[in-house]
């Protein structure tokens, strides 16, 4: 299995929970798409590809994301990816609303592999940045 394909096999495997602004609580971003019927992508700058840049490179990186994301006038919430047993976490954003294109357009600005893409039943796919999008709007 190549580097890239492990990765994928992890993203697959990644859990995904987000902060409601609303109450302060963290909820699996399914339920809300289904709750809310809507759709939302989640992406992170943490950790591009294969590299693994220090905590503060991450941190710098995720807030360049979110300047790039605010003006697009979505709905942001913080999001999380991790690993079920709890030997890795990247934060990130989950954007409500927003068209797959353009959701892999930021995510490739940040040379990232990936995106999560919710529809509005909750069904999660993951979308990679650097081929043919599928349909899932």
């Amino acid at each position: 299995m190549s580097e890239r394909e492990a990765l994928f096999a992890l993203y697959e495997q990644a859990l995904v929970s987000t902060l409601d602004p609303a109450n302060e609580e963290w909820v699996d971003p399914a339920l809300e798409c289904l709750t809310r019927h809507q759709s939302a992508i989640v992406m992170t700058a943490y950790n591009p590809g294969a590299v693994r840049p220090t905590w503060a490179q991450n941190e710098a990186a995720n807030a360049r994301m979110l300047d790039e994301l605010r003006p697009r006038r979505y709905e942001v919430w913080q999001a999380d990816g991790f690993s079920a047993d709890g030997t890795w976490r990247e934060p990130g954003w989950l954007v409500w609303g927003m068209p797959i294109d353009e959701g892999v357009s930021v995510a490739t600005q940040f040379d990232q592999f990936a995106i999560y893409v919710y529809d509005e039943e909750g069904v999660r796919t993951v979308v990679p940045c650097d081929m043919q999008q599928p349909d899932v709007s």
